[in-house]
């Protein structure tokens, strides 16, 4: 939608109105990391986004940079050296625009905050980790949380391991985990538990069901009585990714001590509990911090003065909700969150029709191979933006002085093939504010 040029509001329109000095439209990690940095600043900050983001959605892993140059399909086990060989091929690429020095900044205070947390993430210096996914594969990445960790220990020992799945629990299987590894881990082998004997007698297995009452110290008790006879002196425990909604850390250390082996989660497709957890860590923080996070209604038209974004409206129940802002940082994704949408008359981003980088033609979107390297270009789409990050039309200009735009939105980059979308949106979503920030005296009147 086009900003229109501020218009007189009732009184009833004009109540719960608020001002802020930065709006965050998107709820992803890009959209969460912004916030949180502009609320360090001691700035006043709102976030608005109508789904919950793409988190949920995800493992909890955090990846930095795991396969560079894509056309290649070379995996890297040091991802800043690769990031450093991206940034001076590639400086249009979102990682391009923040600089090295940017990157480093945003992810050192960010993991820093993450491993302070109850989520405890960990990192391993400058490499890459490994972790294993419920298909039976690996997966580099760089920090995991503590209830993956042990995981990331298991495959490099290549100990014997025992990989727990439950009766019933749709989606994973450990058969399929162990007879796909077992080949390169000998040590590994499958344990099937029957939670008809653990749970009440009404309950489904389902991941949120098992989450709940791995919460509780009591079923964790009940748990291990069942499988310890099984495990054989197995060193390593994997489970699905069912270890608990609040206490997931808590649960895993207890298991570990109660069976005398390392347990580790093997993230599910979906729902991914360790991305729920850090979502609601991060919306639990910021709610706590005083941030007004506003989710579930869309935005529906801007206000603009000129060459800036004065204020956003949201769609309440009953009326529009305006919000004034100094600055406005969008975060809104791709295709799967939103931020863009593919017609049969090209791709257009959704919330304001910036101009939005694509192939040329529809015919360009496509290649002779599904999965062939380096990627489809649709894959590549996106809004370029200058080294404020700003959104740009064609020839360079900024389309309004105080929008800055972060995350998977950003044009030129495959974030799933390089598997770097976590760097993208937290390093983006920093600098995208950062810059915010830095124009805000120029922006006050």
């Amino acid at each position: 939608m086009q900003a229109e040029s501020s218009a007189p509001r009732t009184e009833s329109q004009r109540k719960g109105d608020q001002q802020v000095d930065v709006l965050i439209i998107g709820g992803g990690l890009a959209g969460l990391a912004a916030a949180r940095r502009a609320h360090g600043a001691g700035r006043s900050v709102a976030v608005v986004t109508e789904s919950p983001g793409s988190l949920p959605y995800t493992s909890g892993a955090l990846d930095l940079l795991s396969v560079y140059p894509t056309e290649t399909k070379r995996y890297r086990s040091r991802p800043w050296e690769a990031l450093a060989e991206l940034i001076e091929r590639e400086p249009l690429h979102p990682y391009g625009r923040v600089g090295l020095g940017g990157v480093r900044r945003a992810w050192d205070d960010f993991l820093a905050y993450l491993a302070a947390g109850p989520l405890q993430y960990q990192h391993r210096g400058e490499e890459n980790q490994t972790i294993v996914t419920p298909a039976g594969t690996i997966k580099p990445t760089f920090a995991v949380p503590a209830t993956l960790a042990a995981g990331v220990e298991a495959w490099q020992q290549h100990r014997p391991t025992a990989i727990v799945g439950f009766a019933g629990l749709a989606d994973f299987s450990p058969e399929q985990v162990v007879g796909n590894l077992r080949p390169r881990w000998p040590g590994l082998r499958a344990i099937r538990v029957d939670p008809a004997k653990l749970l009440p007698v009404d309950r489904r297995p389902t991941p949120a069901v098992l989450a709940a009452e791995f919460d509780r110290a009591e079923f964790r008790e009940r748990f291990c009585q069942a499988i310890e006879p099984q495990l054989e002196g197995a060193r390593f425990v994997g489970l699905p990714s069912v270890l608990g909604f609040v206490r997931a850390t808590e649960s895993c250390q207890d298991l570990s001590r109660r069976l005398q082996a390392g347990v580790f989660e093997i993230p599910l497709l979906s729902p991914s509990h360790p991305g729920m957890r850090l979502a609601e860590l991060l919306k639990g923080d910021l709610w706590d911090a005083g941030v007004t996070v506003l989710q579930g209604a869309p935005i529906r038209r801007f206000d603009a003065e000129g060459d800036r974004i004065v204020a956003a409206w949201r769609q309440g129940r009953t009326k529009l909700q305006r919000i004034g802002a100094r600055a406005v940082v969008l975060a809104t994704g791709r295709f799967f969150g939103g931020g863009l949408e593919a017609t049969p008359h090209g791709v257009h981003e959704c919330l304001l029709n910036l101009p939005v980088t694509v192939p040329f033609g529809r015919d360009d979107w496509h290649m002779s191979t599904f999965l062939g390297a380096p990627g489809h270009p649709i894959n590549r789409v996106g809004v370029q933006v200058d080294r404020m990050m700003r959104p740009v039309d064609g020839d360079g200009r900024p389309r309004y002085r105080n929008l800055f735009a972060a995350g998977a939105l950003l044009a030129h980059h495959d974030w799933v093939r390089e598997k770097s979308g976590a760097g993208i949106s937290v390093a983006t979503g920093y600098a995208a504010t950062e810059a915010a920030l830095a124009s805000l005296p120029s922006l006050i009147e």
